[in-house]
């Protein structure tokens, strides 16, 4: 009691000293909570290592992903972007298969590439395609095609179209390459042709030097179709960078000089292709590659025309569309009724100089006989006096009629103007077998364009054949040569495109003018047009999809530019991604000494180029003056 009573009477402690019941225990208990933490580790790093591997190992006792489905992981793997599902490829075999799910990567492609390029539209919000972040739109369906897709790769590969990234190769043309098995028949279609052609051999001679430099080029899926006086018609592989990738080759005869390409895909399955040529001389040819044979095969082969040279040509089976430098069109079509004794009268010859094409027995289509086409039969003919040159054509199918479409430049008081015809062509509605007739004609105009800053330039389009020979007649001191002259005194589109309803044409002032063009059973009509800025230099060509993708390459330099023009809402803040192959693979290769020849600065007329495009591959023909250097360049956007 005595020692609690002396204990309780202990004075409080001061306000410097702690209040708690662990001060009053002593000095002892003081030091002993001073030197209550812990002693310092001497090797941290050991124990944080310790540490890691105990979590780590405990973290590995509880695998959360293992045991999830892989429908569970896809949907996970549906929120991701694409670079975390291209770093998630390597972790596993797991991981790679699900992270290459075709599904996951559709729904990315039309999040990215289709649904902005929808918004454009006018009405779409407020139509189907607003219903909704996760609608799909009809069409986009993976069970409505035909064949299985690669989402992943169609992904990738417009990717590097939206950046401009591809990998480049080239092909040197003049080199000796491996034949595809046919030299020994072209040599006698080649004579077989002369002895046809005897007549006109001394004009074809005059022109043959200057033709042969004139290289045509198409591509269609993965094969590269060439033409030309010297090397005949060609075909290539393009998804291969090795040397000898001919496919087949065939000769055009002596004189043949091809002025026009075009090519129709038969069956993309089957590996089949119609190709038609138009030539100088006014003739034209239709042939079919078979790519898995690597044959070439002769269908039709026309006598010469009194029109001249055709500048553009236009197949789908069985309607053919043709134009001539003077502006002469023609529309033929191959599927006609059996003739009568009148028929064949007018028709024997065309169909004897066909036969005589085709008796060498050593013909590398002779196992396909039955695919030779019978001589055509001329729907219309027309002929113009007052347009000229650059001409485009189009033959497109609707439900009811087939629709055969002329773009043509004409001139006017204002300056120049592009004009449109539509042929409507159909079948009579009570006979089976019988000819198609055009039954109606449309036509439309843009606005002109000559005042302004475009009346001061003073680039001239070249003369028509026809207004050269005006010229010659009346001499170079006649007054109808100095009013012609005259009239064509305005600048006008220097190439035209027409791929229904895309209308492009390329100017003198390094632009591209865009119009769209609205068509249907009683109406045509065509917009504004729209100006593409972007390229440098002058634009030596360019070509245009259906689906409204540009691409164009300058006549120096090199430069290449790729437009997405469907939607035309926003265009006018749409910019042209400039294409640009990795250069770094292409040094100490054939292919760096290509792509520094096509990106040499020359003369316009030293060079020529000339561009063709699919989805996975572009086409560039880079042909110098006389026909040499020629080198194709490929560039792989795979």
């Amino acid at each position: 009691m005595s020692t609690t009573s002396k204990r309780d009477r202990s004075p409080p402690p001061s306000s410097g000293e702690p209040s708690s019941s662990s001060s009053s225990t002593g000095p002892l208990s003081k030091r002993r909570k001073l030197s209550s933490p812990a002693p310092a580790d001497p090797y941290p790093d050991s124990a944080c290592t310790s540490a890691a591997a105990a979590a780590a190992k405990r973290k590995a006792k509880r695998d959360l992903l293992s045991p999830l489905s892989d429908e569970i992981l896809l949907r996970i793997l549906n929120f991701l972007p694409p670079s975390y599902l291209v770093a998630l490829a390597p972790v596993s075999r797991r991981f790679y298969a699900l992270t290459s799910d075709s599904q996951v990567w559709k729904a990315l492609y039309y999040d990215n590439f289709v649904r902005p390029r929808a918004l454009r539209i006018p009405g779409f919000r407020d139509g189907a395609g607003g219903a909704g972040a996760g609608a799909t739109p009809a069409g986009f369906r993976g069970e409505e095609l035909s064949q299985p897709v690669d989402w992943k790769k169609q992904y990738k590969v417009r990717h590097k179209w939206a950046g401009g990234r591809c990998t480049a190769w080239s092909l040197r043309l003049d080199d000796d390459e491996e034949e595809g098995g046919n030299e020994e028949e072209n040599e006698e279609e080649g004579k077989e042709y002369a002895e046809a052609e005897a007549e006109a051999e001394a004009e074809a001679e005059e022109t043959k030097t200057q033709g042969r430099r004139r290289m045509l080029i198409k591509i269609a899926g993965t094969t590269i179709i060439t033409a030309d006086g010297a090397k005949g018609l060609c075909a290539w592989q393009s998804n291969t960078m090795r040397r000898g990738n001919l496919l087949a080759r065939v000769g055009l005869g002596e004189g043949a000089v091809p002025s026009c390409i075009a090519v129709e895909q038969v069956g993309a399955d089957r590996g089949v292709l119609d190709v038609v040529l138009g030539f100088v001389d006014g003739s034209f040819g239709v042939w079919r590659l078979y790519t898995r044979e690597r044959k070439l095969a002769k269908r039709y082969r026309h006598e010469k025309s009194s029109n001249g040279e055709l500048v553009e040509i236009v197949y789908s089976h069985p309607y053919l569309l043709t134009a001539t430098g003077t502006v002469v069109v023609s529309l033929y079509t191959f599927d006609i009724p059996n003739p009568g004794e009148e028929e064949k009268g007018r028709t024997g010859i065309l169909s004897e100089y066909s036969d005589s094409d085709s008796d060498d027995e050593d013909d590398p289509g002779r196992g396909h006989s039955k695919e030779e086409l019978p001589a055509p039969y001329l729907l219309t003919s027309l002929n113009s006096h007052t347009s000229r040159p650059p001409l485009a054509l189009s033959i497109r199918r609707t439900a009811l009629t087939t629709i055969a479409s002329i773009a043509y430049t004409c001139s006017t008081l204002q300056g120049w103007a592009i004009g449109v015809q539509d042929l409507h062509v159909r079948q009579h509605a009570g006979r089976i077998r019988s000819l198609p007739e055009v039954t109606t004609t449309r036509i439309a105009y843009t606005t002109p364009m000559g005042f302004g800053k475009a009346s001061h330039f003073q680039l001239t389009p070249p003369p028509t054949p026809r207004r050269q020979e005006r010229e010659v007649a009346d001499g170079p001191t006649s007054s109808s040569s100095s009013s012609s002259s005259s009239r064509f005194s305005e600048p006008g589109p220097t190439c035209l495109r027409y791929t229904h309803p895309y209308l492009l044409a390329t100017l003198p002032d390094n632009t591209l003018m865009l119009y769209m063009c609205t068509s249907n059973a009683s109406l045509l009509s065509i917009s504004p047009g729209i100006r593409l800025w972007g390229h440098t230099s002058g634009i030596s060509d360019a070509q245009i999809t259906r689906r409204g993708k540009v691409v164009s390459v300058s006549s120096r330099g090199g430069e290449m530019r790729a437009w997405e023009l469907e939607g035309l809402s926003r265009l006018g803040s749409q910019r042209s991604v400039e294409i640009r192959p990795d250069v770094s693979a292409l040094q100490g290769s054939s292919a760096a000494e290509g792509f520094q020849d096509a990106g040499d600065v020359a003369s316009p007329d030293d060079w020529r180029k000339s561009v063709g495009f699919t989805d996975e591959v572009l086409v560039v023909l880079n042909e110098g003056s006389h026909g040499s250097r020629a080198t194709m360049m490929v560039y792989d956007f795979r």
